[in-house]
């Protein structure tokens, strides 16, 4: 089974979730259990979808600026995003995604499935407008970071979703890096874009393992701990912050990565389909984790047809 940060979150976050979302869920399974856990795993709540929405154009016509060495205008990435918002909501408003042989290849960037739309929540126009300004705002805040654009602007061999797999105890890990380059003094440049309001998230493990997927994937032999540099770019707070790497760290971080492993492997054994009773599996504690669940209403179904009627109450009570 493949780790990635974003699976141990998961993990962490609900056992029943991780589990419809990583090895139920699946695109041409002809089960329709399956296939209607894969439909769900696509959905994206309409915060989490701005966020989408910039990350695409960073990794697009922002990325064509910086390999050009041009400069960027703000207003121009905000129009792309917002037409790109406008083809994606019309999509899932229609449901498209659930359309038979849809696939996310074949509709290209027009792809989105919606929380709200699956779920028949209203989504009033000033949530769009909401959505429209904070596109703005991202890229106006970027604009407005010259240091940190002068220090990009400044590297080489720039590379967005860069996709890095390395080994733990014989375990694949897979890590996407939203922007990655070789800087003008030689050291690498790892940027992940948040799109949060938070002011207590800490991402200083996941941006660990991309440090760690940097020094051993292979495809950058030279480079050494203390050679990355690596930020955390919130564009909706308008906040760039650095995280120094060492040697130590890295060792952490692979400990780190070990032990989530050894906890996943005690949860879903070797996490074949086949071998899963999803009854084994419990439902979230914290409160408030359903309402915001893909898979709230298949879980819900799942547990009921089970005969833990208790358990689909508590599902159905957090979402409706």
């Amino acid at each position: 089974m493949k780790w990635s940060y974003s699976v141990h979150t998961a993990m962490r976050r609900c056992q029943r979730a991780y589990v419809l979302g990583q090895i139920v869920a699946s695109h041409n399974a002809r089960d329709a259990f399956r296939s209607e856990a894969y439909i769900l795993k696509q959905l994206q709540h309409l915060s989490a979808w701005q966020g989408s929405l910039v990350h695409r154009v960073l990794a697009t016509d922002f990325l064509a600026n910086l390999r050009a060495k041009r400069p960027f205008n703000p207003k121009a990435l905000t129009a792309a995003a917002q037409d790109l918002a406008r083809k994606q909501f019309a999509f899932s408003a229609a449901k498209h995604y659930r359309r038979p042989g849809q696939t996310k290849q074949a509709a290209a960037d027009a792809y989105c499935a919606l929380f709200e739309h699956e779920y028949g929540l209203t989504i009033a126009p000033d949530s769009i407008e909401k959505v429209n300004a904070t596109l703005a705002q991202c890229f106006d805040h970027l604009a407005e970071q010259r240091d940190f654009l002068a220090l990009l602007y400044s590297g080489s061999g720039h590379n967005a979703e860069q996709m890095l797999n390395f080994a733990v105890n014989g375990a694949n890990v897979i890590a996407v890096l939203d922007l990655i380059c070789v800087g003008a003094n030689r050291q690498l440049i790892v940027v992940d874009w948040k799109i949060a309001e938070s002011e207590t998230s800490d991402y200083s493990y996941q941006l660990l393992v991309y440090a760690l997927a940097v020094v051993r994937c292979g495809r950058w032999p030279w480079v050494k701990a203390e050679a990355i540099q690596l930020f955390e770019a919130n564009l909706l707070k308008n906040q760039i912050r650095s995280y120094p790497v060492s040697d130590a760290d890295l060792e952490a971080t692979e400990d780190f990565i070990y032990r989530s492993m050894k906890e996943r492997d005690s949860l879903v054994g070797d996490g074949k389909f086949s071998n899963l009773d999803l009854c084994e599996f419990e439902v979230a504690e914290r409160p408030g984790t359903c309402s915001h669940c893909n898979f709230g209403s298949l879980c819900m179904q799942q547990l009921a047809g089970a005969g833990h009627s208790n358990e689909a109450e508590t599902v159905w009570e957090e979402l409706w």
